[in-house]
């Protein structure tokens, strides 16, 4: 059985579904936490602050960014 579902978020319109075998025994409040805990996770990856990544590459060479004193400085990667 295929549940499609959809919620309107203020980050936009979140569409899904929920296959469940068609003799499921979930209650509708069951399926509904069910539904509210997919768009949940989506809002928190949507809503997620940005990773930095650890190395940055200039003109071919890759640097790994490190702290010293506070301060973000960059090492050349050596493989």
């Amino acid at each position: 059985m295929k549940i499609d579902f959809e919620f309107t978020t203020p980050h936009g319109l979140f569409r899904d579904a929920l296959h469940l075998p068609d003799d499921h025994t979930f209650t509708n409040e069951e399926i509904q936490a069910m539904q509210q805990q997919r768009v949940d996770n989506w809002i928190a990856v949507v809503t997620a602050p940005p990773v930095e990544p650890d190395t940055v590459e200039i003109d071919g060479v890759t640097y790994e960014k490190i702290q010293i004193d506070g301060q973000t400085v960059l090492k050349p990667v050596v493989t």
